[in-house]
């Protein structure tokens, strides 16, 4: 009794303020099992040395999440006072997106500082040829380290960059494209981008929707592997898990790898309320809705030695030089001793799922792989997560066996299709319809079960109607129950039970999924006006093309006629005038040698000169006729025949005054 007066009265006299990391107090937070050989501080960080003696730095400076503005280090270090353990929201809740709500709070002295971590990311996938529209995401994710801060800081700030570059791997695949379009083969949408490896060159068909889960588990694999690469330059980042939420293309994907957790609180619709009403009449007593009409549906499970029982075993059964002769890939119903020897217990090994007697062996005697039961349940009697990111150099207490071939990265990913909610605005119950996520860390969810935290969520939401701020204020009020109160003795327990309150760090974030879909929806709005608008402007632009190809072939129709018909009378005139002209030069020729005889003779010489030259020209004339009416086709046919009338008239009048000659 007097050393906890005498510990209160020191802590309020020098509260217990930790100094940052790297000004001489020590860096992360305590270690959670053996890490080997090496340098330990107070708090059980193992420091690393590089060559010149000097300790390895640490790749990221500790520091709270960005959206919070605790940029001073005064700031930073009461935000990790052990005996306030304040609760810690954003300053300007327009940094988060859709009036997403966050609260944090440290530890009551489990580690020196806030090992837990949050980060979110909007970006878009941009398509590089700009024939296609933007598709943006949002990404929240939530990371709860232990042995130290670093895992969990290295991935609050270089996962998103791994998802996005994975997103973009798969960027034909997911860009919005016009079906028209591509249903034929001869547009844009039948080429391929080379850069890409488009789906229909796949063997099998691959949906969107695994696209983005592929997406989603190779990041987390990437991400582990980042932090095994850095190991050998920078300070031991230790390990931590994982839990993120991707909105895209419609649809919720919630990827977990770890025992944070992911709970979507849903709400009933209170259409009923009018029955229900009548029904309370008689008795005077109105029960409140929100207890029968709220429901949380999980969409992450936890992975914990107990939970994941079933893999570690048929591990070590498959890889028995993991466990260095040290443990036994073996589940007792109850724990051997050295008196039970010859006896016959009951056990099962590797992929049992059913038990089965044995004699006990000396074999039987070692540690099991997996110890314990629920919370308390350890890996190597070490660990009690078994995936996640880090842990690479982690080994178990006392014998010094590697942990990290146990553990994997890989998660569990759950989707949810927005736009198969059925929504009635009517009812404003959007919250309750598509659901509020709440993701957070162990330290919540070690104190509170699914269902009490969906009564939260909508009691909360249910005294802040219209504030911009309620969703803040959901996240404040979840960790405010979890973390409790402290008491006289020094110890945190809860208000509501006196039951023991966590002593882990907590955060929460609180996501309305209902506002990120009303986003998509107007983006879809967007998108199909801008393709209405592309589809109404190819059109036009088809139909101008066509009219302008239509308007150059008739003028080009018109002007080849024009010149047929400029080069038919050109060559008709020119011809006539050679043979008029030649026919006359030739009948001048003779004129000028040998001039006719005078007299009666020489008259009859000329009149039958005259009739041989009219003779002589009219074949020609006839000639010259027929291939201009051939050429200039159907519509000279009435000029020719005026012409041959004419021809004919002419060579009556030359025979009548031929034969009028001849009489004479």
């Amino acid at each position: 009794m007097f050393s906890n007066f005498k510990e209160r009265f020191i802590s309020a006299i020098a509260p217990d303020l930790p100094p940052l990391p790297g000004s001489g107090g020590g860096g992360g937070g305590s270690g959670e099992g053996g890490r080997g050989s090496g340098h330990h501080n107070s708090h059980g960080q193992r420091f690393r040395f590089g060559g010149g003696g000097q300790p390895l730095p640490d790749k990221f400076p500790y520091a709270r999440p960005p959206f919070l503005q605790l940029l001073s280090p005064d700031e930073l270090r009461a935000s990790a006072d052990h005996n306030v353990r304040p609760i810690i929201v954003p300053r300007d809740i327009n940094l988060l997106p859709w009036g997403t709500g966050y609260a944090e709070c440290v530890n009551s002295g489990k580690s020196e500082w806030n090992e837990d971590q949050g980060a979110f990311c909007r970006q878009v996938l941009s398509d590089p040829e700009h024939k296609h529209p933007d598709v943006p995401y949002t990404y929240f994710g939530i990371f709860d380290g232990h042995a130290g801060y670093g895992a969990a800081l290295a991935a609050s700030h270089q996962f998103h960059h791994i998802l996005h570059e994975k997103l973009v791997d798969c960027l034909e695949k997911l860009l919005p494209r016009d079906a028209d379009a591509n249903a034929g083969s001869g547009g844009d949408g039948g080429k391929m981008n080379p850069t890409f490896p488009h789906p229909i060159y796949f063997q099998r068909r691959v949906t969107n929707e695994e696209l983005i889960i592929g997406a989603l588990e190779s990041a987390f694999f990437n991400m582990d592997a980042l932090i095994a690469q850095d190991s050998d330059r920078y300070r031991d980042a230790g390990g931590c898990t994982a839990c993120v939420s991707l909105f895209i293309d419609g649809k919720m994907y919630v990827a977990n790898a770890g025992d944070s957790r992911a709970v979507l609180c849903q709400r009933e619709s209170t259409v009923a309320k009018s029955e229900d009403k009548a029904d309370k009449s008689d008795s005077g007593i109105e029960p409140d809705p929100l207890n029968s009409a709220c429901f949380p549906v999980p969409f992450s499970a936890d992975h914990t030695p107990e939970t994941e029982r079933w893999r570690l075993l048929n591990v070590a059964r498959l890889k028995p030089h993991l466990m260095g002769n040290l443990y036994v890939a073996m589940e007792y119903a109850k724990r051997p001793h050295i008196k039970d020897m010859g006896q016959r217990i009951l056990c099962r090994q590797g992929t049992m799922r059913g038990w089965t007697y044995k004699t006990l062996t000396r074999e039987d005697l070692r540690m099991p792989v997996v110890n314990g039961e629920g919370k308390r349940s350890r890996l190597l009697g070490t660990l009690g997560v078994t995936r996640g990111f880090g842990d690479h150099e982690l080994l178990a207490i006392n014998t010094g066996i590697q942990i990290k071939p146990f553990l994997t990265p890989h998660p569990d990913v759950m989707v949810r299709d927005l736009t198969q909610v059925v929504s009635i605005p009517d009812e404003d119950n959007s919250d309750g319809d598509y659901g509020v996520l709440v993701m957070a860390t162990d330290g919540l969810w070690d104190v509170s079960e699914n269902d009490a935290v969906a009564r939260t969520v909508f009691q909360t939401l249910s005294k802040y109607p219209t504030e911009k701020h309620r969703y803040t204020m959901v996240a404040q009020e979840l960790v405010a129950r979890a973390r409790g109160k402290i008491n006289d003795s020094g110890h945190w327990r809860l208000a509501d039970s006196k039951a023991a309150a966590t002593v882990d760090d907590i955060s929460v974030i609180v996501i309305p999924v209902s506002q990120y879909y009303k986003e998509h929806v107007e983006w879809m709005q967007n998108y199909k006006t801008d393709l209405a608008a592309k589809r109404r402007q190819a059109e036009a632009n088809m139909a101008q093309e066509a009219v302008n190809v239509l308007n150059g072939v008739i003028a080009e129709e018109a002007h080849v006629v024009e010149e047929e018909e400029a080069d038919v009378d050109v060559d008709v005139d020119e011809e006539e005038g050679e043979v008029v002209v030649h026919e006359a030069k030739s009948s001048q020729k003779p004129t000028e040698k040998s001039a006719p005889p005078e007299g009666k003779q020489g008259k009859q010489l000329s009149a039958l000169a005259n009739e041989t030259l009219v003779v002589e020209l009219t074949p020609a004339l006839e000639q010259v006729q027929l291939e201009a009416a051939s050429d200039s086709g159907k519509e000279k046919d009435n000029e020719k025949e005026e012409k041959d009338a004419t021809t004919q008239r002419q060579q009556q009048q030359q025979q009548k005054s031929r034969k009028g000659k001849g009489k004479h």
